[in-house]
């Protein structure tokens, strides 16, 4: 998974489409990594036997609450003074009940067939990238002094493809093209390579 600027990206992408440039545009593309003109985001590399579903996440795990209970309000308030008295009671917040949890980060699953002379691989893939771009504050009430209370909540962005495709084992194949989240001008690939070894098929 590699990021560049899109004036770069663009010329690229057609050249990684093409069988004929696809090593050409492999070897240019690692070069720019080098040189820092592109990042490489994530390197997930599987071993594993033809066959089997293989799954590799580098992950990191993002906690946050999606219930809540209201704050506490006195039970009994005087008819004459109702306002004043609300106005003073302390405000114990809004307290999380119920949480979630969601995997950041790059994750790839691959199943894969090889033809008998290895020279061919039919592949189920799976690559993902998900971010934490940022929290986000919600409105959630209004109180009688004239506070307002929010609640916070993570906004994610998630890049996926999931696809069958037949490709030739050792060959980098260009499998996801995507924006990166915030970042017009930027570019996001995904990228595969698949080779073949005795026992089976490794990425």
């Amino acid at each position: 998974m590699v990021t560049l600027p899109q004036k770069t990206a663009l010329p690229l992408i057609a050249q990684l489409s093409d069988e004929a440039q696809v090593e050409g545009a492999w070897v240019s593309l690692q070069a720019m990594i080098a040189r820092g003109e592109a990042a490489l985001v994530a390197n997930v590399v599987l071993n594993g036997v033809a066959g089997k579903r293989l799954v590799s996440e580098s992950i990191e795990e993002v906690r946050y609450p999606t219930q809540f209970d209201p704050p506490q309000v006195p039970h009994e308030v005087p008819k004459e003074n109702a306002a004043e008295v609300l106005k003073n009671w302390p405000i114990v917040g809004i307290t999380p009940t119920g949480f979630e949890t969601r995997n950041t980060g790059a994750s790839l699953e691959v199943e894969v067939t090889v033809s008998d002379n290895g020279e061919w691989i039919s592949a189920g893939v799976v690559p993902q990238h998900v971010r934490l771009l940022r929290f986000v504050e919600y409105d959630a009430g209004l109180m009688p002094s004239g506070e307002r209370l929010s609640v916070k909540q993570p906004l994610f962005s998630a890049l996926k493809n999931t696809l069958s495709m037949h490709l030739r084992a050792g060959q980098p194949v260009l499998i996801g093209v995507h924006k990166v989240p915030g970042d017009e001008k930027a570019m996001e690939l995904f990228i595969l390579r698949i080779s073949v070894h005795r026992t089976g098929a490794a990425q």
